[in-house]
């Protein structure tokens, strides 16, 4: 009777403690939540745009229309909560509630969650042979540090804290109770992550497999396990067959990339488990070390002071259990409960992958296992050792506790509160910032907060009219093969005024993206005089909508914005109506004529017409090598992509220090991954005085140019010093297996047009550009 009351006070410690921290750092954001959104930037608004347009005005379940037009894209690859926006859509059609506290409900699910996750710690604390009233105390603790926590910034669907820890819970709860209603719960709880976020679906799932393959390991009686517990992996392996079957069947867009990028970009380090990263420690360890140790936040999973000095100490045991009977025997003591050692354990395998091991010793693992390239923040999979080593620590710090307060009552209390209190120091730093953080703006989404400014650019808005939006600058992120760069701003106008009219957008923030839509899409921007394939998918009648965020558009963009006709317009943005007419104009004989027009002004240099008479200018054709593509002629510059390839070279004094100097030149993008995965073209100088090299980047895959299988690949540069030798260069990462070809290498003093006219084939070289008369 007393254990069960111990346990029931406990309980309702933990419930009114969680509920009083939740209140206290974020009540603000329970009472009101549909005023909030708690973030305005990168993927944040965009995970709350792709939920609340899924909900409003999506017409059907499983596909997304808000970006991407005309394609759209498959719910699931948008972070849309797929498993709460399309319960919440099949409710607003009989509760507008649901439609339109969309963000608010959100917004709510996500704080209550931290308070589910103090009672589920504390659930897991218990089975695991932690007593009650430290069970309470940790449980806590250890959510008040859980690192999901920062994900309230924009990774929404990745925030539930509770989902390992619960997940962990199950699968200890299967084990121990062979009966099917665990089973179901097991199964049931696995569907449901996978469908709020594919990645936190498979942490929980690989952190359990890796448990029960552990057990296995350490049980003596295998064949009797397998019998008993064989069902429990398969029940794991099925949910991700289940979850990938499904995502194949309902997903029509083809041309993903099997390659993504990522995989080595964000692993974790020791450092991100041990080493804080936020106030109070973080200022303290950066004046100490002049901060040098950058960690990786897709990897953060700081265990907290009291367990990194925990990690600390038991290394020091482990040292002396080496050389000293004594130190075995404490040593064991340590590791005295099995169910937390195998716990232990198998997060530590999970760790190890989360850090890119043994990938990063053997890279042709790679290439051998390609489905673990899908991986591109593996530093996430650090989580599961977080809770792990945290619950190890507490049982730890149980014992220490309950053997102090036999021996020295005072010692046992000043420990207490050493641990305890730097928990509560840093989790009230953690609370403290995101709560102001995801608190400080209003919900884009409601239009009775909306500035002025965009409420009256929605009253001249006629939604029927138009059939998508083109923001400029344009955005395209997602097929990791072609793409244009996101600007805040922009994208916050567009998805805004999106949301607002119900009218998609080309523009696109997105993850996976077929590469063939995202090509289609970004030549909107490419000049008329090239074929343009979404022409076959888009309505040619109904007129676009424009809106010009800023002042830092491109030539391309500026061409489109000179077709348009403005109807609002204030100091931040500019709404503009295109028609489709004038958005697809053949402009090839405006090009013709203003050629002819200029003709007796321009000055010849180097067989070409030119509008100046510039310092430089340089073209290559690279018709002496040796290829089996080319751009125009008969050869181009082919080599392989990795490494880095040299396409020019200029000895000093070839280049004027105070000039703005042009560059153009075409790549090939139709083989795969050609001109993507973190490849770069340099505009290098050496300064052979010093022995020092200065560059300027350029990314290939951001071209706004494409003419068919070829990207015109273009940039502005200056020399820092006239003296140095420049080199026009590319650069791949070494394990890089795509071909590279280039052709046309154009350099010149910026605005200064080149043009030279071929009378066989009627063909104009302008700027690089080779237009054919009508």
């Amino acid at each position: 009777m007393i254990k069960t009351n111990s346990k029931t006070l406990a309980c309702l410690l933990t419930v009114f403690l969680g509920l009083f921290i939740i209140f206290f750092f974020y009540g603000q954001i329970l009472h009101h939540p549909d005023q909030y959104m708690f973030t305005h930037s990168g993927d944040g608004l965009k995970n709350y745009y792709t939920y609340a347009y899924h909900i409003k005005y999506d017409s059907t379940f499983s596909q997304f229309q808000g970006m991407n037009y005309p394609y759209g894209e498959n719910f699931l690859y948008t972070d849309c909560h797929p498993l709460l926006a399309n319960a919440f859509k099949w409710l607003s059609n009989e509760f507008s509630f649901f439609n339109q506290q969309a963000v608010g409900l959100l917004n709510w699910l996500m704080i209550f969650s931290l308070f589910v996750t103090f009672i589920i710690l504390y659930l897991l604390l218990l089975e695991l042979q932690i007593k009650p009233y430290f069970s309470f105390l940790f449980s806590i603790s250890i959510a008040m540090l859980a690192p999901q926590l920062f994900r309230l910034g924009g990774h929404f669907a990745l925030s539930y804290s509770f989902a390992i820890p619960l997940s962990w819970l199950l699968t200890l709860k299967t084990l121990k109770n062979i009966k099917w209603i665990w089973y179901l719960f097991l199964f049931f709880n696995f569907m449901c992550w996978f469908f709020i976020h594919a990645y936190l679906g498979m942490i929980c799932v690989t952190f359990c497999v890796c448990l029960v393959l552990t057990y296995f390991l350490f049980t003596k009686e295998k064949k009797l396990y397998i019998l008993k517990h064989g069902l429990v992996l398969v029940i794991l392996i099925l949910s991700i067959v289940l979850f990938y079957t499904y995502t194949k069947i309902i997903d029509n867009h083809s041309s993903r990339t099997d390659n993504p990028s990522g995989f080595f970009l964000y692993n974790a380090e020791l450092d991100d488990v041990l080493i804080p990263h936020q106030k109070p420690f973080r200022p303290l360890l950066d004046q100490l070390t002049g901060g040098i140790i950058k960690q990786e936040w897709e990897a953060w999973a700081y265990v907290g002071m009291a367990n990194a000095l925990f990690f600390i100490g038991l290394i020091v045991v482990l040292s002396y259990a080496l050389f000293s009977k004594k130190g075995k025997h404490h040593f064991k003591m340590i590791f005295e409960n099995k169910a937390i050692n195998i716990s232990l354990l198998a997060a530590v395998i999970v760790l190890l992958f989360a850090m890119g091991i043994p990938f990063k010793q053997f890279p042709i693992l790679l290439d051998i296992f390609p489905v673990f390239k899908q991986f591109r923040a593996t530093g996430r999979f650090a989580w599961p050792f977080y809770f792990a080593f945290s619950v190890f620590c507490a049982y730890q710090f149980q014992r220490i506790i309950l053997t102090l307060s036999q021996k020295n009552k005072i010692a046992s209390i000043v420990f207490s509160t050493v641990v305890f209190g730097l928990f509560s120091v840093e989790g009230y730093y953690y609370h403290k910032q995101v709560s102001k953080n995801i608190s400080s703006n209003i919900n884009l989404f409601d239009e009775n907060k909306l500035s002025p400014a965009h409420k009256a650019a929605l009253s001249v808005i006629h939604p029927e009219e138009y059939q998508a939006i083109i923001s400029l600058p344009f955005f395209h992120y997602g097929s990791e093969s072609f793409s244009r760069p996101r600007q805040d701003e922009a994208v916050k106008n567009t998805l805004t005024i999106s949301y607002h009219t119900g009218i998609p957008t080309f523009c696109a923030n997105l993850t996976r993206i077929s590469i063939e839509e995202s090509k289609r899409i970004i030549q909107i921007l490419t000049p008329n005089f090239y074929p343009k394939a979404i022409l076959n998918d888009i309505d040619t009648t109904k007129d676009f909508l424009l809106i010009k965020t800023g002042h830092q558009q491109t030539k391309y963009e500026q061409i489109i914005i000179d077709k348009a006709v403005s109807i609002f317009k204030c100091n931040a943005f500019e709404i503009m109506r295109i028609y489709p007419a004038a958005l697809f104009s053949d402009d090839r004989e405006l090009i013709f004529n203003m050629y002819k027009e200029n003709l007796h002004t321009l000055k010849i240099q180097n067989d070409f017409y030119v509008s100046d008479s510039a310092s430089v200018l340089y073209f290559n054709k690279y018709e002496n090598f040796i290829s089996d593509k080319s751009f125009k002629g008969k050869a181009c510059y082919q080599s392989m992509k990795r490494g880095k390839n040299t396409l020019a070279e200029f000895p000093p004094h070839t280049f004027e220090k105070e000039k703005t100097y042009a560059f153009s030149v075409w790549m090939y993008n139709g083989e795969a991954d050609a001109l993507n995965l973190w490849f770069r073209l340099i505009i290098e100088e050496y300064d052979e005085a010093n022995n020092v090299w200065l560059s300027t980047t350029f990314f290939p895959e951001e071209a706004e140019v494409i003419n068919e299988n070829w990207s015109l690949v273009e940039g502005t540069f200056k020399v820092k010093n006239p003296n140095n030798y420049v080199y026009i260069v590319t650069k791949g990462k070494k394990d890089d297996k795509a071909s590279l070809y280039v052709d046309d290498l154009l350099i010149t003093e910026k605005d200064i047009d080149v043009y030279k006219f071929y009378p066989s084939d009627s063909n104009l070289f302008f700027n690089n550009h080779h237009i054919t008369k009508q």
